[in-house]
């Protein structure tokens, strides 16, 4: 019987606050100076997928201060889920707010909703970076969708997750193009300084994008289902979301029309009541 490959999950500690609430069991990947705040967990992330080896045999997960809080997992539990399914994965998703990644083709559509231009801004930059891909077409079910960086993978896919990402840093990095401030534009979202980058919210769905794109990396969810939902009027459907889910993996299976047809009137229904109030 084979044992099962060793398993490596951080949380990564912004100050002596959060290091010291580390749980047991958990890695910490000191943050403390957090020389750039703007990136938030890319920035130390990127430090150490950059500075030090990996083993090639072992599983790693680096996450922010609230991964417990959002998906109510323990270190136990994850490290169990990893663990038992190892030998089919590459990839292990841990994504939270199932209903975000439900109700909407993918993690970009979700992400325009709430910032318009969020779309263009990612289109232009992978064309520019050689990944053209059809963001407003492609279809996410739950073994795609990812959200805050929340999976835990094997080296490989860790690497093509920094290569892509640092395709983006260059160009955030870089000189004001249209481009580069359409990638950094301030969203609404409450951060240090004001509102977060929209880069931010960018290079937390290329775990989703590559799996999307690249078919031949396996990934296994997590029950999202059992997870913290969002705070928005979309959580107040969980059977419709159940259902959607359901759909867009069956079209991503098959290829079958009839299973897109039947996701558009599932969301149609549910946003009726409001498009009517309005």
């Amino acid at each position: 019987m084979t044992s099962a490959p060793p398993v490596h999950l951080h949380l990564i500690a912004y100050s002596p606050e959060t290091r010291a609430q580390v749980p047991s069991g958990w890695l910490v990947l000191d943050n403390l100076d957090n020389p750039r705040p703007d990136w938030f967990e890319y920035w130390p992330v990127r430090q150490r997928l950059l500075t030090e080896p990996l083993d090639e045999n072992a599983f790693y997960g680096f996450f922010s201060p609230k991964f417990c809080s959002k998906t109510g997992l323990s270190h136990a539990q994850v490290q169990a889920f990893v663990s038992q399914h190892a030998a089919q994965a590459d990839v292990l998703l841990f994504s939270p707010q199932p209903d975000m990644g439900a109700f909407f083709l993918n993690v970009f559509e979700q992400g325009e909703t709430f910032d318009p231009g969020l779309i263009d801004a990612y289109s232009q930059f992978l064309l520019t970076a050689g990944r053209p891909a059809p963001l407003r077409q492609m279809v996410m079910d739950s073994r795609q969708v990812c959200f805050s960086n929340f999976f835990v993978a094997r080296p490989a896919f860790w690497r093509e997750w920094l290569a892509l990402n640092e395709k983006l840093f260059a160009i955030c990095e870089g000189p004001a193009t249209p481009l580069q401030q359409a990638l950094t534009l301030q969203t609404n979202y409450p951060g240090p300084g004001g509102g977060v980058q929209r880069k931010v919210f960018l290079q937390e769905r290329a775990a989703s994008l590559l799996l999307a794109t690249q078919p031949h990396w396996r990934s296994v969810p997590h029950d999202p289902f059992g997870m913290g939902w969002s705070v928005s009027r979309f959580r107040d459907h969980p059977q419709d979301a159940f259902i959607s889910d359901a759909l867009k993996r069956a079209f991503r299976d098959t290829g079958w029309p009839h299973y897109m047809q039947a996701f558009a009137q599932v969301r149609q229904r549910f946003l009726q009541p409001v498009q009517q109030a309005a």
